[in-house]
């Protein structure tokens, strides 16, 4: 059932053939994962790629004063992984920890060269994925630039509805570049409007 959803997905992006739906039935494991358990650990190689049916999790990293900073978030109908890492075989510069429950669709490298060779579609749709989500992530991530923070906040309530209840404000604060006082306040003010 849960690869249904994935199917679901993927087919927003190209066709697949019962076949294609098949291969990648076969191939894909489903796994849970509880609040703060560690996808990928920075340092580490990825060699997995999840989907998620259920939950959030958060990429994270830490700067040159060992402050923790939020790169961003994941959620349900998402992939999860560092691409870089996971292309390029190199190590992740950060971490991916799980910010709720999660129930991911487990997709290890082995499978995902058997899509690359066995599905047709399969590099085309996963190019026209990583497009739309590396230009929505460099928009947000411009509109938070040229935003002030209640904005900023807005746009994530916006673009992001069902995280904002289900991480740590500390965490949503980090993502937004302000103090968890800076973040109550706003929250405060927009309750109060």
């Amino acid at each position: 059932m849960q690869n249904n959803q994935l199917i679901q997905y993927l087919e927003a992006f190209g066709a697949l053939t019962p076949d294609d739906k098949l291969c990648l039935s076969e191939n894909v494991s489903v796994k849970t994962y509880k609040t703060g358990d560690v996808f990928l650990q920075a340092g580490k190689i990825a060699n997995q790629v999840g989907f998620i049916t259920e939950g959030v999790f958060r990429y994270f990293f830490y700067d040159g004063q060992g402050n923790e900073i939020t790169s961003y978030f994941m959620s349900e109908n998402q992939f999860v992984t560092n691409v870089t890492s996971f292309n390029e075989y190199s190590f992740s510069s950060g971490s991916i920890a799980a910010e709720t429950d999660c129930v991911v669709l487990m997709i290890d490298r082995q499978a995902w060269e058997l899509f690359v060779t066995e599905i047709p579609s399969w590099n085309a749709i996963i190019a026209k994925i990583t497009s739309k989500v590396l230009l929505e992530k460099t928009n947000f991530q411009r509109q938070l630039i040229n935003q002030d923070a209640k904005s900023s906040y807005l746009s994530l309530l916006k673009t992001n509805p069902s995280i904002i209840n289900r991480v740590p404000q500390t965490h949503i604060a980090s993502f937004l570049g302000i103090t968890k006082f800076s973040l109550s306040r706003i929250r405060k003010q927009i309750v109060d409007e």
